[in-house]
């Protein structure tokens, strides 16, 4: 591809060589001004599809002389305008390589899927250990935010990292790890793209299940349905477990097994209590893309990715997380919902989440912690939503809960500062020394 010059009193330079693209068409920018939420808008103005991870060196260090904003966009699944800009927006999906994957690890350009990752793994009998619900999300993209799933011992998806090669806020390139520039790499890990952009990552892999064997479980009560939770959650025998909130309650636990091997229902049921049971079985690969499909499906039904999302997400202690949950799912309206929207419920060992920005709730006597998502989907924006989500948001914080800010909460620096407590005056320290001009993502408005 023939070098480009940047050029033109919208662009962030009069004169920069590139190998990739870079465009200041009006449409080519629109395309890029929302994110999923779908009711904040802010147009770029410049747009860089990258070539190399030079072209990102390139613009970073540029913009950070003039002191202009630089955001990196995967499939942009968050929701309130974190990753918005009108400065210059690096289209990260133009860098989509795997470039190898072994026997236990896979490395991958940041615009990667973990669709096509998983894909590309599953063909040589291998999985990535943590799998989000929806794979259609940029590595580069959960690594900055956490990437939370629906198996309940994995970890995130940022535990999973090797190494993570980093273009800071001056254009410096930098490979870190746990063992090599370790301040950088636990900063970067659900950083929310404050200290730099991640433009390449080893992950590991392992091997993956061959058979899913489900249990879905109804419950008229939500005693009924948090004593069931807790219970499967505390057995540790199923691989994933989620509850969902609608007309009525549902859990739904997830075991991967060898085809030779499968659990046995009266073992994994015992002492249970739910109103209904569905059993079910797939293979592992339709199990992990199953929300994908249905995802397009959606789009088709409701033209779905049009709807607005102001989502509402919270980590939460054990301890208080029936009480906060019964609470908040009894007092919901249709319009908190919308025409397209779910209410879910995770769990997660807390000492299996080891990435120190990826904040979680205080410590209390359990070994679990409980990611509570309100996924409002509607066709009417209206600010009486996010007015909700800062309550609601305030009521888990009062509990010990802490935000994962991939949502719609409004956030102060000081709000910031207490998210992050102890660890906020390193974190300042950080951003000063990796991006003093503190030209990258602006949009979540921490410091």
């Amino acid at each position: 591809m023939a070098p480009n010059k940047l050029n033109g009193p919208s662009t962030c330079t009069p004169e920069v060589s590139l190998q990739g693209e870079y465009s200041v068409d009006l449409a080519s920018r629109e395309r890029v001004s929302q994110d999923a939420g779908r009711y904040r808008t802010k147009v770029p103005q410049g747009v860089l599809r990258p070539a190399s991870v030079e072209d990102i060196q390139e613009i970073v260090r540029r913009c950070a002389q003039q002191g202009i904003p630089v955001v990196a966009r995967g499939l942009a699944n968050t929701t309130d305008g974190q990753g918005l800009t009108d400065g210059v927006l690096i289209d990260m999906t133009a860098l989509n390589t795997i470039h190898e994957i072994g026997d236990d690890y896979a490395i991958v350009d940041a615009g990667v899927d973990w669709l096509q990752l998983t894909n590309a793994a599953h063909a040589k009998g291998l999985a990535p250990p943590a799998l989000t619900g929806f794979l259609g999300l940029t590595l580069g993209g959960t690594l900055s935010l956490g990437g939370i799933p629906p198996a309940i011992q994995s970890g995130g998806q940022v535990d999973s990292v090797i190494e993570l090669e980093v273009v800071t806020g001056t254009g410096e390139l930098r490979t870190c790890s746990a063992e090599h520039d370790k301040e950088l790499f636990e900063a970067v890990l659900a950083g929310l793209g404050q200290y730099g952009i991640i433009t390449r990552a080893t992950v590991r892999l392992g091997i993956a299940p061959e058979r899913v064997r489900g249990h879905e479980l109804s419950y008229s009560e939500m005693s009924e349905f948090f004593r069931d939770f807790r219970t499967l959650l505390h057995r540790s025998e199923v691989s994933e477990l989620y509850g969902e909130f609608g007309d009525g309650q549902h859990l739904s636990a997830f075991t991967f097994h060898e085809t030779a091997t499968p659990p046995d229902d009266q073992h994994v049921l015992r002492d249970l209590t739910p109103t209904e049971t569905a059993i079910s079985d797939n293979d592992f690969l339709p199990h992990v893309t199953r929300i994908d499909v249905a995802v397009e499906q959606l789009r088709e039904a409701l033209d779905w990715d049009h709807r607005a999302k102001p989502w509402f997400t919270v980590w939460l202690p054990e301890t208080h997380a029936e009480r906060y949950v019964t609470e908040v799912v009894q007092g919901l309206t249709p319009d908190d919902i919308g025409d397209g929207g779910f209410v879910l419920l995770y769990a997660h060992r807390r000492a299996k989440l080891t990435r120190p920005s990826l904040r979680l709730p205080e410590q209390d006597d359990s070994d679990w912690v409980y990611l509570f998502t309100l996924m409002t989907a509607t066709a009417t924006f209206s600010e009486d939503l996010l007015a909700r989500n800062r309550r609601l948001y305030d009521r888990a914080r009062a509990l010990g809960g802490t935000r994962y800010p991939i949502e719609s909460v409004a956030f102060t620096q000081a709000d910031w500062a207490d998210h992050y407590g102890d660890r906020w005056p390193h974190l300042q320290q950080v951003k000063h020394t990796t991006d003093p001009a503190g030209i990258l993502t602006p949009g979540p408005g921490i410091f």
